[in-house]
This record gives structure tokens, sequence and C-alpha cells, in this order.
């Protein structure tokens, strides 16, 4: 049972594949994923997710772009997932 934001974090990393922002926030209404995300790097200090970013034109023709997260390594994910939940 996910009982803070960072095991939410966490969870989204350990259960999906190639997600953005808005993903997140369809799914749950986590505005703040990528502040938790932060934290949870500084304090560990290392990256437990890549970052791609993604260029497209939209509709109008302005050029925009967001990220997609993955989880480096899920069985680090886990383990982090346990640590905070005590």
């Amino acid at each position: 049972m996910i009982q803070n934001r960072k095991q939410q974090v966490l969870y989204y990393l350990i259960n999906f594949n190639h997600f953005n922002l808005a993903d997140v926030i369809n799914d749950s209404m986590f505005y703040k994923f990528q502040s938790r995300l932060g934290e949870i790097e500084e304090e560990i200090g290392r990256l437990i997710a890549t970052r791609e970013r993604v260029k497209f034109t939209n509709k109008f023709g302005r050029k925009d772009s967001y990220v997609v997260y993955n989880a480096i390594d899920k069985e680090e994910c886990k383990e982090l997932l346990i640590k905070y939940s005590k």
C-alpha cells in the first residue's frame, strides 16, 4: 500500500515503462512527481530514472517537448520502496 508521495514515485517507476508526467497526472492527479523524484535522487546520491526529452510540433505549428521517464534499475526501486515504507 502506498503511504506517501515518495512511494508513489517508486510505484510508477516499478510498474510503468516509458511514461510521462501527463500519464502520472491523468492516472492519479499527482503533480509533484518531478519534485519527489529529485528528492529521492538527492538523498541516495545518484539517478534512479532516465529522462528522455521528446520533441513534437503541435497542431498550430509550435514546437514543444516533454520528458519520458523510465527506471534505471527496477530492483533498486523495489528496495527503496521498502525503505520508504518504514
